[in-house]
């Protein structure tokens, strides 16, 4: 297999948005978000803004090359 076993889920979906119960954490496949919580289950403004600047920066380098093609 290329990414290993699935791991077994219950019979809901996950609820979004809500903290887990003391002595819970979040499952390490929680989704996007996930990435941008710190160990206590808050988002962290310093990543948040480190991704969206590193975004920008991509963008602006990928649009005039899509704009090339686009444009033709």
């Amino acid at each position: 297999m290329l990414f290993g076993p699935r791991q077994p889920r219950g019979p809901y979906p996950p609820v979004r948005g809500r903290r887990p119960a003391r002595g819970q954490s979040y499952p390490q496949n929680a989704g996007l978000l996930s990435y941008f919580r710190d160990q206590e289950g808050n988002y962290d403004i310093g990543k948040i803004t480190a991704t969206a600047r590193q975004l920008n920066s991509i963008y602006g380098q990928v649009s005039p090359m899509i704009a090339r093609f686009i444009n033709r």
